[in-house]
C-alpha cells in the first residue's frame, strides 16, 4: 500500500474506502439543503450543522451512518417546523 500524500503514512485503501462516504455527505447536502454535511474520516462518522439563518448555535448532528443522519435530519427538521408552529408571533 502506498501511503496518501500529506496522510502521515496511512495507507491509501483507507482513504479509498473514505471516498464513497465522502460522496454519500454530498449526496445528503444536496438532499437537504439547510443542512451542511460532512464525513469525518477520523472519528468515522457524519456531522450535519444545520445553516438556516437564526438556526440556534447547538443545533449540530452526528451519525455513524449516511442513512441515520438522514433520518435524523428529518427528525431535526420536523421538530424544528412544529416547534415554529407553536411559537406566538410577536407583533
Amino acid at each position: 500500500m502506498k501511503p496518501v500524500p500529506g496522510g502521515a503514512g496511512q495507507p491509501a485503501t483507507e482513504t479509498t474506502a473514505d471516498a464513497g462516504c465522502w460522496r454519500e455527505a454530498a449526496r445528503l447536502r444536496r438532499e437537504h439543503r439547510a443542512w451542511i454535511v460532512i464525513w469525518l474520516a477520523r472519528d468515522n462518522c457524519y456531522r450535519a450543522y444545520r445553516r438556516t439563518p437564526g438556526a440556534r448555535r447547538d443545533t449540530v448532528l452526528s451519525a455513524p451512518t449516511a442513512r441515520d443522519m438522514a433520518n435524523q435530519i428529518t427528525r431535526a427538521d420536523k421538530a424544528a417546523a412544529v416547534r415554529a408552529h407553536r411559537t406566538p408571533d410577536p407583533s
